[in-house]
């Protein structure tokens, strides 16, 4: 008897791990719809004109919080009265919502007509922000970017373009 007790004992156990083998759970689905990040470009980044410095060199800086160009260093360089202006952009999309805003930290300035370049180290207003109003309306914010070259008695006269993108990435 004892020995039957044993194989109904072992055919028991076998069976209740069999009940075991599958487990179930659920789990939910979840989305976030937003409106598309847009970004405007309001103005450029404008130096206006500029004396260069016989002797000496000069910086010429725009800043990210002003349109009024600032000339500094021992050069005797000037700033000629013209207009100016630091690059604006109005960002807009889900109201509430946290972006990123990626700039390059510098851009190439080239002469028209030549192959002489500036290098202009470009300074952002912000590295982030948020839209304003709340998810389920449209939001929006701005932010600049300035920027710096430097001119000497070398620098080749004429008018110098390039050209740089400024991103922004929901996060």
């Amino acid at each position: 008897m004892r020995g039957l007790f044993v194989v109904v004992a072992v055919l028991a156990a076998a069976g209740s791990a069999r009940a075991q083998s599958s487990a179930t759970q659920s789990t939910s689905t979840t989305v976030k719809i937003v409106q598309a990040i847009t970004l405007t470009k309001n103005s450029d980044l404008a130096f206006g004109t500029v004396v260069k410095p016989s002797s000496g060199a000069n910086t010429v800086t725009i800043s990210n919080a002003s349109d009024t160009p600032a000339l500094t260093g021992p050069g005797d360089g000037a700033l000629a009265s013209s207009t100016s202006s630091r690059a604006a952009f109005t960002v807009g999309g889900e109201g509430g919502s946290a972006f990123s805003i990626t700039v390059p930290a510098a851009v190439t300035m080239t002469r028209s007509g030549g192959a002489q370049t500036l290098a202009v180290t470009l300074t952002p207003s912000a590295t982030s922000g948020t839209l304003s109003g709340s998810i389920g309306s449209a939001g929006s914010a701005s932010f600049t970017v300035g920027g710096a070259f430097t001119a000497n008695a070398g620098t080749t006269s004429g008018s110098y373009s390039g050209a740089f993108n400024a991103v922004v990435a929901y996060n």
